[in-house]
């Protein structure tokens, strides 16, 4: 009987079979390695991207941070002028023919002053910590009507003011609603109680009681007038480890401090600040000649008012903005004004991110 081959032979004997077959296995081949060659491809490209994007940031963030500096500087220019006896005489001398904006003195009570870079622009605020009240020293009285005047009442109020005076105090005895080592040392992260002298005001934030919307303020609310306080109410605005004591320098007060420590209401508050942009107060019968609204209270707080201290002792924040509006860098330090220095100033105190 004939053999008949099977289709395996038959297959393997015709050469154009094999030929087909091996450009089969070739295109696959070649389809696995277009595939690959994507993947590597997609890959490499969305990494450049992200390494793009990551420069671009960095690049940003140094420009931000540039400007944030430079508007520090551009403070710290100010400040020094506002304490050399030369350019003041100057600016004396030219007031009567009409001094440009950019030569006339910033006024140190938190206001804003604007700095514009090809950029963006640069935010500055300069605080005199002699419009501040010393927390170090405040008296009992003076600091239970401050948390008092910043909302807290009854027990919420003797809870801060207890533990910021055990806080300072040297002794392990405690008030009635106090706080000492063994409330400190029972928290989740425990720490000692300071029993001394605060090295910061934000040493505060340490204290029981003290919360960070107590502390930095609650958004400000829209006034009568429909605009906003310079800053909000908080520890951080009214207090501070540099000033001379419980007397504000009328001349640097923010208006929270107009508010909360001396008690002034807001309307007079901010025609205090009103009329001190065009000229500071000089004396008690300059303030009522033109505040006369202040007529009423200031027998009671006149002995905690002073003009023109010659407290050196700056808080200066800057933020950088971009044009477009979005991101932003803020910086935040504490200056001494001082010709000792080779520079004419010191700083004390340095926070790369301020709140």
């Amino acid at each position: 009987m004939q053999n008949i081959p099977n289709e395996k032979n038959r297959i393997l004997a015709n050469p154009k079979n094999i030929r087909g077959n091996q450009r089969g296995v070739a295109l696959i081949m070649v389809l696995w390695v277009l595939m690959i060659l994507s993947v590597v491809v997609l890959e490499f490209s969305y990494g450049m991207k992200t390494e793009a994007r990551i420069t671009r940031n960095f690049q940003e963030e140094v420009q931000l941070y540039a400007m944030a500096e430079g508007g520090i500087q551009r403070a710290v220019v100010e400040l020094v002028y506002k304490h050399d006896a030369r350019v003041q005489q100057k600016r004396k001398a030219l007031k009567d023919e009409g001094l440009a904006p950019e030569q006339q003195e910033w006024v140190t009570d938190g206001r804003e002053y604007a700095l514009p870079f090809d950029a963006g622009d640069c935010a500055i605020r300069i605080t005199g910590e002699g419009g501040k009240v010393n927390i170090n020293s405040v008296s009992e009285p003076l600091l239970r009507k401050i948390i008092g005047n910043l909302g807290l009442e009854g027990e919420a109020r003797d809870v801060v003011v207890d533990s910021i005076l055990d806080w300072r105090d040297p002794d392990d005895f405690y008030r009635l609603n106090g706080a000492e080592n063994d409330y400190y040392r029972s928290l989740k992260e425990p720490y000692d109680c300071k029993n001394g002298n605060l090295d910061s005001i934000e040493e505060l934030l340490l204290i029981r009681g003290v919360t960070p919307d107590l502390f930095y303020g609650k958004k400000p609310e829209k006034t009568e007038e429909g605009d906003s306080p310079a800053e909000s109410a908080g520890l951080k605005g009214v207090f501070s480890i540099y000033a001379a004591g419980e007397q504000i320098d009328l001349n640097s007060a923010a208006f929270p401090v107009l508010r909360v420590v001396l008690g002034i209401p807001p309307g007079a508050a901010r025609q205090v600040i009103k009329a001190r942009e065009e000229k500071a107060f000089e004396s008690q019968q300059d303030l009522l000649q033109r505040v006369p609204e202040l007529a009423p209270i200031l027998g009671e707080i006149g002995r905690n008012i002073v003009y023109r201290s010659a407290n050196p002792y700056y808080t200066v924040e800057t933020k950088a903005r971009k044009k477009t509006g979005d991101g932003g860098r803020s910086l935040q330090t504490v200056l001494k004004i001082d010709s000792r220095e080779k520079e004419g100033y010191k700083i004390v105190q340095w926070v790369d991110a301020a709140y």
